[in-house]
């Protein structure tokens, strides 16, 4: 499974291509600290899931969101937020996040998720 972390913390980001490089199946395909990094890194991947911070320093990940739903891709999206507000799980949730989880209850939940839902999805041919 081609993975990629959009992520603007530097130690969060290792962390999380750390907790992804040690599981069978899945290849880090990129990784970006800002909506513009990411959106420059998506031009030449689809990447078959992510991970999305988003609070970064150039805007909100919720543009990347928006970003990979236009071009209608089915990658899989597990959105990571120090601020899990109902009203932002909503909005993730309308804009086809597959999930939305408090940063600080730990990465490894984000491994979890994304092999509970994303690589079962992706399996049965759709990746949303």
């Amino acid at each position: 499974m081609k993975m990629f972390i959009v992520e603007d913390v530097p130690q969060t980001r290792q962390a999380l291509a750390e907790i992804f490089a040690a599981q069978e199946g899945f290849q880090l395909v990129g990784q970006a600290g800002s909506v513009r990094e990411a959106l420059d890194g998506l031009q030449a991947i689809v990447p078959d899931a992510m991970t999305l911070d988003i609070s970064l320093p150039d805007g909100s990940g919720l543009a990347v969101l928006q970003h990979v739903r236009r071009c209608g891709w089915e990658t899989c999206v597990v959105v990571l937020t120090a601020h899990p507000y109902e009203a932002l799980r909503t909005r993730c949730y309308t804009l086809g996040a597959t999930a939305v989880l408090d940063k600080f209850d730990g990465l490894d939940q984000a491994l979890r998720a994304v092999l509970a839902r994303c690589k079962n999805a992706s399996e049965n041919g759709r990746a949303r």
